[in-house]
């Protein structure tokens, strides 16, 4: 007795791994974007007077 339906326990990992990765690539972007505010203020918190 074979069973009808095929295994997709293979094709819900590779879902998950996709997920996990985009998931993984928005948090990167944040901390980027973050990073580069955090630059920005202090280069302007540190500007010379004129």
């Amino acid at each position: 007795m074979r069973n009808p339906q095929p295994d997709r326990n293979g094709e819900h990992v590779k879902k998950l791994l996709v997920l996990a990765a985009a998931i993984a690539g928005v948090l990167l972007y944040r901390k980027a974007q973050e990073s580069e505010a955090r630059k920005d203020v202090w280069s302007k918190s540190t500007d010379t007077v004129d």
